[in-house]
């Protein structure tokens, strides 16, 4: 009985017979290295993408903890800021993480150190003898800051001397001023902890109310040399009258109108003969001046002042002697003459001596006065004879100013031809472009004599001539003088600056634009202090920050010395003295030098503090950096906010 072969053994015998069978072993035989090969891959991808994973959320909590701390001292929950962001951006078993272990700590200098750890399983090299990977990533984060100017515009009109709810405006211990003092140390102090050793941080200050102090820090070249200010001047007003003191008659016509007078007689004693004969016949007897008629004469010339000299023509009366006879008495020397006397008029020439008599009575012109500026830039002083009766007053330059040459323009976007004092890195070069000095003292309103100076109506725009009256001096408000960006030697330096004992003191009106103005003018790193903040000492670039503070809306007046004068005199803003649209054209030139600033990528931050962040103040931030602030405790944190974010937070290696 034959046996059956199992098919099998006859696929294997046939195999093994055929050659081309041999690529089935080589692939069986290649499969478990090219398993090691993709369990790899997707092991290696899973690990990485574990571990970037596990770093980003290291960083995120070491930035958070440091971002949280308000000095160096690093505390509990400090720590438990940095585990939460770090919990946030990376949740357990993500990945399949398993025994994650995150800490914090940091070090005295104030920066936080992170370590996170965990085991990875495999998923495919597990059947090689790889089970798992050890994870473990460091991380930290310090507040770092490089060269930074920092420029506050900071509010000092008179509200800021209430309350932050506006009440109790005595300038008190809960003022706003004074919750502006704390927060402006509290802004040092956050910097100054982030501040590296080898980096510049300078601070300028420029507070502002309806003027700005700034002359302090001008080049007497960019000043000018003349102004007109709406002042007063001398007006006497002068009487002169002449009286006649001599008189000369030169007949120069005929005689008429004869008039017979009779005959009269002389007696002279002690005198000879011959002395006698020549009384007689030769005395010329014919041009006695007797009167004249000066209703009569006609003026010909006049010359001179004290004495005046004046020619007339005219008829003059003359008496005419002629000799009729007459006897010598030898015996006492004595000559007795009988003459014929007559009357006669003749055209002559008279001269008249007139003597000069001068009443003065003193008055003063109330107009607009250009001023001679060029001795005041040496002593700090002008003297003009504007007192009465030109009496020599001397006005002192305190350091506010007058800007240079404006346009009267609703439109501000584009900022017009010829408004140089919108030109935040203006150099000037002539009288139009330069600064004049603010001199109240100097300057005056305009009114009807009699009224009150506070009565609108009563306001003048034409010249006030011949006015006893002492008319009002312009009223202002000249703040603190405008610090230039430069480091502070140390926090009590800055404390010192903005003490009240310093002179940084609540008054005046709101005019945003001249605080911006100035402002960008100051920390720009172009214009006239442009060899002062280009560069740094380092060589490293400058970041510039502008912190805007304001606890109000704008509040103008026409009547105020301001920057541009006396707008209702002035008129450099308005046209029509400042009675519409005064509000509207500052709001529009606080734009204008907010976008100056911005665009010269200069930050600016804004904060309003008791008041409503309203949208000229967001316009004018950088966008994402207005903040708002009800009372000093938010105030506080608004500021050490902005400190914090202008201390660039960065990762360290």
């Amino acid at each position: 009985m034959g046996q059956k072969i199992d098919n099998r053994f006859s696929i294997l015998r046939r195999i093994a017979k055929d050659p081309t069978a041999n690529t089935l072993a080589i692939s069986a035989a290649s499969l478990v290295p090219l398993m090691a090969m993709v369990g790899g891959g997707v092991d290696a991808s899973r690990y990485y993408m574990t571990e970037t994973r596990l770093q980003a959320a290291c960083d995120a909590g070491a930035l958070a903890a440091r971002r949280a701390m308000d000095a160096d001292d690093f505390s509990n929950e400090h720590k438990q800021v940095g585990l939460n962001f770090f919990d946030q951006n990376y949740p357990d078993g993500t990945f399949g993480l398993d025994g994650l272990q995150r800490d914090y700590t940091a070090t005295s200098e104030g920066t936080v150190n992170g370590t996170a750890t965990g085991t990875l399983p495999t998923s495919i090299m597990g059947a090689f003898g790889y089970n798992e990977f050890d994870l473990e990533v460091d991380c930290s984060a310090e507040i770092n800051i490089s060269n930074t100017d920092i420029m506050f515009v900071l509010d000092v009109t008179g509200s800021m001397s209430c309350d932050s709810n506006g009440s109790n405006c005595s300038n008190g211990p809960n003022s706003r001023i004074n919750s502006l003092r704390n927060s402006v140390l509290t802004f040092y102090d956050t910097v100054d902890s982030a501040t590296s050793s080898s980096a510049q941080i300078r601070y300028g200050i420029v507070p502002y109310s309806n003027q700005v102090n700034v002359g302090g820090s001008l080049n007497t070249n960019w000043m000018a040399t003349s102004h007109t200010y709406q002042s007063r001047e001398a007006d006497w007003d002068i009487t002169v009258t002449y009286e006649p003191e001599t008189y000369t008659y030169v007949r120069t016509g005929n005689g008429y109108s004869y008039q017979y007078q009779g005959n009269i007689e002389t007696n002279d004693y002690g005198v000879t003969y011959n002395e006698c004969v020549d009384i007689a016949f030769n005395q010329d007897r014919s041009e006695i001046f007797v009167s004249a008629d000066e209703a009569g004469f006609t003026l010909v010339s006049s010359s001179g002042t004290d004495p005046r000299i004046s020619q007339y023509t005219g008829p003059v009366r003359y008496n005419r002697q002629t000799f009729t006879g007459g006897t010598y008495y030898g015996s006492n020397d004595r000559c007795r003459l009988n003459f014929d006397e007559e009357y006669y008029y003749a055209e002559s020439e008279i001269t008249v001596t007139e003597g000069r008599t001068e009443t003065r009575e003193f008055f003063w012109a109330y107009r607009p006065v250009e001023f001679d500026l060029t001795s005041l830039y040496s002593t700090g002083t002008l003297t003009t004879p504007t007192g009465w009766e030109e009496t020599n007053e001397t006005h002192t330059w305190n350091g506010c100013i007058e800007e240079a040459d404006t346009v009267a323009s609703a439109t501000w976007n584009p900022v017009p031809t010829g408004a140089y004092d919108l030109d935040i890195d203006l150099v000037p070069s002539n009288n139009s472009e330069r600064w004049r000095p603010m001199l109240p003292s100097l300057t005056f309103l305009r009114y009807n004599d009699g009224e009150s100076w506070s009565d609108s109506d009563e306001w003048v725009q034409s010249d006030i001539t011949g006015s006893t009256e002492d008319k009002v001096n312009a009223s202002t408000t000249c703040p603190k003088a405008a610090r230039k960006l430069a480091e502070f030697d140390s926090r009590s330096d800055l404390e010192a600056w903005v003490s009240e004992a310093e002179g940084f003191r609540a008054g005046g009106n709101t005019y945003h634009d001249f605080g911006m103005i100035w402002g960008a003018r100051f920390i720009s790193p172009d214009g006239i202090f442009a060899s002062e903040n280009a560069t740094a000492p380092n060589g490293d670039a400058i970041s510039r920050h502008i912190v805007f503070m304001t606890d109000g809306e704008l509040v103008t007046h026409n009547r105020l010395y301001t920057l541009y004068g006396l707008e209702w005199w002035d008129r450099r803003v308005t046209s029509d003295a400042g009675y519409t649209q005064r509000q509207d054209r500052h709001a529009e030139r606080f734009q204008a030098a907010c976008r100056a600033a911005r665009n010269k990528n200069i930050s600016v931050w804004v904060v309003a503090f008791g008041t409503s962040l309203s949208q000229n103040l967001i316009d004018c931030a950088t966008p994402g950096r207005a903040y708002s602030a009800t009372d000093s405790t938010s105030l506080d944190s608004a500021f050490r906010e902005i400190a914090e974010k202008i201390a660039a937070l960065r990762l360290t290696a």
